[in-house]
């Protein structure tokens, strides 16, 4: 199973920071509410230091309210708990311990439990700084009478009254947590919805689309193996004509040579095109045959340079540069060397100021192939599209090519593991990076 993502992490947070804020907002709500009624009861019973403390308390919780609201968290929750110690407290100092405020402390661990933001030691060092305080607290005025004397059957009411507020504050606590639960369960289930329908379209839609892939291929494979009957023909009807030429003395034979000689070579042309065309839509639809194997690659590269070395009829040649320790790839030796072929080819075509270049860096995991050109470079606003099929550069339009050739060096290269990158600078030259694991 994957590791869950810190993005999911945070969603997942800040729906639990909804959840506590509004359960907060909810109870510093009712504590407003349970600070009014304590000022007009010490207001009742004349005692003026629990008035102005309540008075205090319920300007505090209407901004705990306004920080709550504002998922402000960890500070207003620690406001309100000292609060909520001073004032058990106080009452128990100022009215004696039968009033009961100390069923408030109930409220701190539930509502510091319910919320997952805490850190363990955070959590750990509110409760023993509250366990110890209501330890000190118990201690010292457990048997205090208190310091105003109120009749002890009003404190019962009031001790009722507290223990009943304290449970309706945590009701309100826990049913606007659970509200919270329910809106983030029923918001997932929307979504969940969404997602299914979303799926079944994308489903809908690849479908059709590889349904338009496979008729895409089809046609293409049918349409070139169609073409290649009337070419066989033409070509065969060119090289019958040459034959007749050659034993011929017609004075037309001059005329009529070259042109036998444009439809052979557009001839070769229009079956590398068609051969291109093929490959790709191979690619495309994945059916392309792939076998792998342990290649000498620097043997492999050196061989594909001396074949267009000894066919270079205006004798420019192709040097090789090694540097590290020769080491042997696992891959498909056809597409490696058709590839390699491609960019070879290409930088004798568009060299004019130097000998094409191929630089061979072994290292560690990697070998990194260089084929360096002195050419006439790529427009840096159109290196982007140059793997993109039939795509070509707007100085080259004049130059013969198909178009297919680097996009088809990059498919084998990226089916064997590997990587290609180009930098060129206009009049100065080009390079293609390949980079292959080992």
């Amino acid at each position: 199973m994957s590791k869950m993502s810190s993005i999911e992490k945070e969603k997942i947070n800040d729906h639990s920071i909804d959840r506590f804020s509004n359960s907060m907002v909810a109870a510093s709500t009712v504590t407003c509410l349970l600070h009014l009624s304590l000022i007009a009861f010490y207001l009742t019973y004349e005692v003026p230091e629990m008035v102005i403390y309540n008075i205090c308390g319920l300007s505090l919780f209407l901004v705990l309210r306004i920080l709550f609201k504002n998922k402000w968290i960890k500070i207003p929750f620690i406001l309100g708990s000292i609060d909520v110690i001073t004032g058990i407290i106080m009452a128990d100092y100022f009215i004696g311990w039968a009033s009961n405020f100390n069923i408030y402390l109930l409220l701190l661990p539930a509502s510091l439990l319910i919320y997952t933001g805490w850190k363990i030691w955070e959590i750990a060092l509110f409760f023993i700084a509250i366990l110890g305080i209501y330890l000190s607290s118990l201690e010292l005025l457990l048997d205090f009478p208190g310091v105003y004397d109120i009749d002890r059957q009003i404190l019962k009411y009031l001790s009722f009254a507290n223990s009943t507020t304290a449970v309706a504050i945590l009701i309100v606590i826990l049913r606007y947590f659970n509200a919270s639960i329910l809106k983030m369960q029923e918001h997932l289930e929307n979504k969940n919805k969404e997602l299914k329908n979303n799926t079944a379209l994308l489903d809908s839609s690849l479908k059709k689309e590889k349904h338009a892939s496979e008729m895409k291929s089809h046609f293409v494979s049918v349409t070139s193996h169609q073409f290649r009957t009337p070419l066989a023909i033409i070509q065969s009807n060119s090289q019958l004509i040459n034959m007749i030429l050659v034993k011929s003395d017609s004075p037309l034979k001059d005329k009529i040579e070259p042109s036998t000689l444009r439809i052979n070579k557009e001839i070769k042309r229009m079956t590398e095109l068609m051969d291109d065309v093929l490959l790709q839509g191979k690619i495309t639809s994945g059916t392309i045959e792939f076998e792998q194997s342990n290649v000498n690659i620097h043997d492999l590269i050196k061989k594909i340079v001396n074949q267009y070395n000894e066919l270079q009829e205006d004798k420019r040649t192709v040097t090789i540069e090694i540097t590290g320790q020769i080491k042997e790839l696992y891959v498909d030796i056809k597409m490696i060397q058709h590839a390699i072929s491609n960019l070879i080819s290409n930088a004798l075509k568009y060299s004019e100021k130097k000998n094409p270049e191929v630089i061979i860096e072994f290292a560690e995991n990697v070998v990194v192939i260089m084929v360096q050109d002195y050419g006439i470079g790529i427009p840096k606003t159109e290196i982007k599209n140059l793997f993109q099929p039939f795509y070509r550069a707007l100085n080259v339009q004049s130059i013969q090519g198909t178009g297919l050739g680097l996009s088809i060096a990059k498919d084998y290269i990226e089916l064997n593991g590997g990587t290609i990158e180009v930098e060129s600078e206009i009049n100065v030259g080009t390079q293609f990076i390949i980079t292959l694991p080992i």
